[in-house]
């Protein structure tokens, strides 16, 4: 028997003899195939004929490869936008596409506009009317087990402490988008909105660093190869979000948003600025993204500590006077007030500066018990670090074939970068451009929030990665663009353009990572579009 997918009517299959079976099929049932499997070899035909197309703009003797960062001119530059702006539009507009995610079914993942209503109305918890009597009686309401046995109606994933149920992600988003839209238009701002906003602000923020950082100490890099790595980057970056985008990436994206845009700042600060003026202005902007992104993701904002080896590089040979201890002071201040505003509110709800609301979650575990001490396992540490970096199932039979399975699976090609890290022309590169700790810090980051992760929840979920796919994608980057100077010019081409194919293959591979049934994302609501995407890859021939 064969199975065709009725294109009326959303999941509804109609069934058809099998032609091999001896029984007649009328002429227009064949005709109608026949159409549909045109139609699929014509959109694979226009699907891969823009690869090629790509591939073929990027050749080592096309512009793009012979034009270097260091000889661009305004007219190169101005490309960049249009490339930009298709990938912002590739990876905000199927946040849409999921009813559980774009709020056509809104459940628990209503949060920021709840609480954007109860900051309106002066209060710091969000009002869900009387509290079943049963949770407020357990002796712990945090076991969930005891809940589901007493058959307790409660919010789930709120954090709930003295009969009141608060919002544990970070209040950032809610001062930056949700309020000033509500107060503007009057609506809500609908989670997934902000997600694209905060998207396509780290997309910028992606192809603005990386262009500071080619040109500082990579300049030789070919402008194909400058686009490619940035636009493969970014989207390794965000392709869970476009998943999965209200709330819990809410919360992700305005974290990394937040960071990329420090880090930028930062890197102007030391590297790129020639007058102190400048240079203080650029260090109080990073220092204010990076300080927001604690109130936006805590685990994102431990890439803080990026601004370390940089202030160190900074300050590196400079005179110790009233002068320099102002701009200091001048750098530090937005942590000082920022942290101390994010102190008062965790106060004010937990009676703790310190807790965010993690240990009073309603859902799966009771968190009140985790901690860095109180968790600390090696071999469970060990365990996470191998599930979150290396871990690895069969490939599948059906479309997509893969599975969302961790760091280094999920994006191969920072495991080449890594490759090219270890050579000893690349390293001693990186000692003479005086990269040594920065990248360092850049190397460890991504562990050391997995080891928070691990020790402050019960499990590894797959967003969590998105903490720190930026990262390895900035590693990748910086080590792409280093082992390109260790390179004879002769070869330099054709570096550049293996770099682009290796950037659409990771841009092709997020599609498919995208395409993975889970998180009640796009295909997993619509599972026969999985079999659309494959006719349309195979050119309808399979």
């Amino acid at each position: 028997m064969v199975f065709f997918p009725c294109a009326g009517n959303l999941g509804t299959l109609i069934k058809r003899d099998d032609p091999k079976g001896g029984k007649c099929i009328p002429a227009g049932s064949r005709s109608a195939g026949a159409r549909k499997n045109m139609k699929y070899f014509i959109s694979g035909c226009i699907f891969w004929g823009i690869c090629a197309l790509i591939l073929f703009a990027v050749r080592p003797g096309a512009k793009l490869s012979k034009k270097s960062i260091r000889t661009l001119g305004p007219r190169e530059l101005s490309v960049t936008i249009p490339v930009m702006a298709a990938l912002i539009l590739l990876c905000t507009l199927p946040m849409s596409l999921s009813p559980v995610w774009n709020g056509e079914i809104p459940q628990h993942r209503i949060q920021y506009e709840m609480l954007t209503e109860s900051i309106l109305k002066g209060r710091l918890d969000m009002d869900y009317g009387e509290v079943d009597p049963m949770l407020l009686a357990m002796e712990n309401p945090y076991d969930f087990k005891q809940r589901s046995d007493l058959g307790v109606s409660y919010q789930w994933d709120h954090a709930f402490y003295e009969g009141r149920y608060y919002m544990y992600f970070g209040v950032v988003p809610v001062f930056l988008l949700f309020l000033p839209f509500r107060i503007i238009t009057g609506t809500s701002l609908t989670s997934y909105h902000a997600t694209q906003v905060f998207t396509a602000l780290f997309i910028v923020g992606v192809f603005a660093l990386f262009y500071l950082l080619s040109r500082k100490f990579f300049s030789g890099m070919s402008w194909s190869a400058y686009l490619s790595l940035s636009t493969a980057f970014s989207a390794m970056s965000v392709w869970y979000m476009v998943d999965a985008p209200a709330m819990y990436c809410t919360a992700i994206s305005a974290g990394i948003c937040m960071e990329i845009w420090s880090l930028y700042f930062f890197a102007n600060a030391v590297w790129n600025s020639k007058s102190l003026r400048r240079s203080t202005v650029y260090g109080i902007l990073g220092s204010l993204f990076g300080a927001l992104a604690f109130g936006c993701r805590p685990s994102v904002a431990l890439a803080n500590l990026l601004a370390v080896p940089l202030f160190l590089h900074y300050i590196k040979g400079k005179k110790w006077d009233s002068g320099l201890l102002k701009q200091i002071l001048a750098v530090l201040s937005p942590y000082v007030v920022i942290a101390a505003l994010l102190m008062l509110y965790n106060y004010v709800r937990f009676d703790n500066p310190f807790e965010f609301g993690q240990r009073y979650q309603l859902t799966v575990a009771d968190q009140r018990s985790y901690g860095f001490l109180s968790q600390f396992d090696i071999i469970r540490i060990a365990n996470g670090l191998l599930e979150n970096f290396i871990n690895w199932t069969p490939i599948q039979y059906t479309f997509p074939y893969i599975s969302d399975w961790s760091v280094f699976l999920n994006c191969p090609v920072c495991a080449v970068a890594c490759l090219c890290l270890l050579q000893k022309d690349t390293l001693s590169q990186v000692r003479k451009r005086k990269l040594t700790g920065f990248m360092a810090v850049l190397l460890l980051l991504p562990g050391l929030i997995t080891v928070s992760q691990i020790l402050m929840t019960p499990y590894l979920s797959g967003r969590y990665r998105v903490d720190i796919y930026w990262l390895m994608g900035l590693l990748a980057f910086i080590s792409f663009g280093i082992f390109g100077e260790t390179i004879s010019e002769k070869f330099k081409r054709w570096y550049g353009f293996l770099l682009s194919i290796l950037s659409l293959g990771t841009v092709l591979h997020c599609f498919l990572l995208w395409a993975v049934p889970c998180d009640s994302n796009f295909t997993s609501m619509y599972p026969h579009y999985l079999e659309k995407f494959e006719h349309v890859l195979w050119l309808g021939f399979r």
